[in-house]
């Protein structure tokens, strides 16, 4: 609302017949807190008995919700990335984003999501986590060579083997997301990190013996990208 960015909907406010509020409290609370005008639907004369169903259904998600708002699918994989690969950033995993900056954002990763969808076609307990593809998709917009990036993927999803020393950094991931998975939010953040710092070295050729995930090597927002 105070960005100008409210619709007018089906979803308004309600009324019984003696004019008490039987829904839309939150939609004028919003009213109030962005202190601007809108435009809003008014129902009046409603039976108080309706109240025990208003809203009472299953939510949309994210991918619903935009799947019908831009025409073609959405999947919930390619939110939880996209949430996944801007909200990892710090020390904390709290979703901040509305639809409609996820719908701008979908736009913005497309060309990345695109890019490890094929590797998400079967799961693998971690290794197919949000947290690690919102690394690789971040990824993308940074790293010159997306053959070897590709390469890096494959190994972590099990479908190549390493070949070099200087590839290892891609299994040595895979073994600890198979190991620990991802289900805490710390383990989230950790291997955030840790695929971020597997794909530097893999990209340089570089030899570990250890990850470590203590920063955050492809930013969002994007500082510098090449795509």
């Amino acid at each position: 609302m105070a960005n100008g960015k409210w619709k007018l909907t089906h979803q308004g406010v309600a009324f019984n017949c003696d004019g008490t509020l039987l829904d839309g409290q939150h939609r004028l609370m919003a009213i109030v807190e962005s202190g601007v005008a809108v435009q809003m639907l008014v129902a009046r004369g409603v039976d108080t008995s309706n109240q025990l169903v208003m809203d009472d259904h299953a939510k949309r998600s994210a991918g619903d919700a935009l799947t019908l708002a831009r025409g073609e699918r959405v999947t919930t994989n390619e939110v939880a990335i996209v949430r996944a690969a801007i909200e990892l950033q710090g020390k904390a995993f709290v979703s901040r984003n509305t639809k409609a900056e996820l719908n701008e954002l979908i736009d913005q990763f497309r060309g990345s999501l695109d890019f490890t969808a094929e590797f998400l076609v079967t799961k693998h307990r971690g290794v197919t986590s949000a947290p690690v593809w919102g690394a690789i998709a971040l990824s993308w917009f940074y790293v010159e060579d997306l053959d070897r990036l590709r390469l890096f993927c494959r190994i972590l999803c099990g479908i190549d083997m390493v070949t070099e020393e200087g590839d290892r950094s891609s299994q040595i991931l895979r073994e600890w997301l198979l190991r620990t998975g991802v289900r805490y939010a710390a383990q989230r953040i950790e291997a955030f990190r840790k695929t971020q710092r597997a794909i530097v070295a893999f990209m340089k050729h570089q030899k570990i013996d250890k990850l470590y995930g203590t920063s955050v090597h492809y930013p969002w927002p994007l500082v510098e990208p090449i795509r």
